[in-house]
């Protein structure tokens, strides 16, 4: 996949063009992109996706300061990369850019920059300033200058729609079942490994403590789940910790892991964590000794969830 940062030097052959946020590019996500490469094989094209950083809402101020997404732009290029996608257009999102109606981001970008062939769009889908282009405008556009346009129809599982709103619910209520069941892949977050109390240590249980760079990233519901760390290109099975640590009283939200059968330094590298399920609630004991015994429990618990 060719990731193009200046649009002024995009170059594709017949393009089969969508666009969109595409924030966790979830199950709903991949039947446009699986469209999208149906097409391109049928024409001999090139699938593109076009896509924003930051993220609008972002720059509209818009719930900026609740907004959680499920996916960083570098996760987001490596789900379009594993999806087989040719091209990957980021156009960074601005004030300015805003405010470019939906014609003119048809007749600037689509048909100027990009060459657009087919263009591909989700059910509802709309763009341009004040969310006024739809799939009749692109119709419009798309007789006049010679491209086809196709709308996917809504997207249902068991007669719930797919929707990045609903994915985020399920995280922040510690369903990662449901959340990794309509992503079709397990949620992640990535950070760097910083030093915490070694309480952990002292009890037994040595933990990595995640800092999370992206402050936009969202982080699941506080409690304790079974998990799996990638560091340094090898995956090993744990058990990670999201909250506040009431039972040493730490004030601040902290994700940490304790990673079975591993006894590595790994302090300021790179790790993602890998959500399988949720063991339970964050709670309060009483001393250590009763923490201890929980998280024997609560690692008994982890394993039969990688064994099954």
């Amino acid at each position: 996949m060719i990731t193009h940062y200046d649009i002024e030097k995009f170059d594709a052959t017949n393009p089969i063009v969508t666009l969109g946020t595409f924030d966790g590019v979830h199950k709903g996500h991949r039947k446009i992109l699986k469209r999208l490469k149906e097409i391109a094989r049928e024409t001999g094209g090139e699938t593109v996706i076009i896509t924003f950083h930051p993220h609008p809402r972002i720059v509209l101020n818009k719930d900026k300061e609740s907004l959680r997404l499920l996916s960083t732009p570098g996760e987001r290029a490596n789900l379009f990369e594993k999806a087989g996608i040719d091209h990957l257009v980021m156009v960074r999102f601005t004030q300015a850019f805003a405010e470019m109606t939906s014609e003119e981001f048809i007749e600037q970008i689509l048909i100027d920059k990009i060459g657009v062939k087919t263009m591909v769009v989700g059910y509802d889908h709309a763009f341009g300033k004040g969310r006024e282009g739809n799939f009749e405008v692109l119709e419009k556009y798309g007789q006049k200058h010679g491209f086809t346009v196709e709308e996917i129809p809504a997207e249902d599982i068991e007669n719930n729609t797919i929707s990045s709103t609903r994915i985020r619910n399920a995280l922040f209520e510690g369903d990662i079942k449901t959340a990794n069941h309509l992503l079709d892949y397990r949620y992640m977050v990535s950070g760097r490994v910083m030093r915490g109390n070694q309480i952990g240590k002292l009890i037994g249980f040595p933990t990595v403590n995640l800092e999370v760079e992206n402050s936009y990233k969202l982080i699941p519901g506080k409690g304790v789940y079974a998990v799996q760390v990638e560091w340094n290109g090898k995956v090993f099975n744990g058990m990670g910790n999201i909250g506040f640590r009431p039972t040493i009283s730490t004030n601040h939200l902290t994700l940490e892991a304790h990673i079975f059968d591993f006894e590595q330094d790994i302090y300021d590298e790179s790790i993602t964590l890998y959500f399988i399920d949720r063991i339970r609630d964050e709670k309060k004991f009483g001393n250590l000794d009763l923490l201890k015994k929980q998280l024997h429990q609560d690692r008994e618990a982890a394993r039969k969830i990688f064994d099954g």
